[in-house]
């Protein structure tokens, strides 16, 4: 119960927003800026503030790379963050 507890009431996981961006991350390791955009439907402004939550509570890392195309901002899911998302699914497990 104490586990439901921690995660529930965590304020990095409760946004929907953010959890969404970080089984995404926990899917695919690293993904643009770009590609976040596409998968969240979320405005830039609002998925950049979702990703500097995440990236202060040491679940993604944000950098810049740069590439022929121009600059890209990738993010990936950092071994906490990984911890955290296998965390949240054996949680839920609990519920089958």
């Amino acid at each position: 119960m104490e586990r439901i507890r921690e995660l529930t009431t965590n304020p990095v996981l409760s946004n929907s927003a953010r959890l969404g961006t970080l089984l995404s991350l926990y899917v695919a390791n690293k993904l643009t800026f770009s590609d976040l955009l596409k998968i969240t439907e979320l405005p830039k402004s609002s998925l950049f503030a979702h990703l500097q939550v995440l990236e202060e509570a040491g679940l993604i890392r944000v950098r810049k790379q740069f590439t022929v195309s121009g600059p890209r901002t990738i993010a990936e899911i950092t071994d906490k963050g990984r911890d955290t998302v296998k965390r949240y699914l054996d949680v839920l497990k609990q519920f089958q």
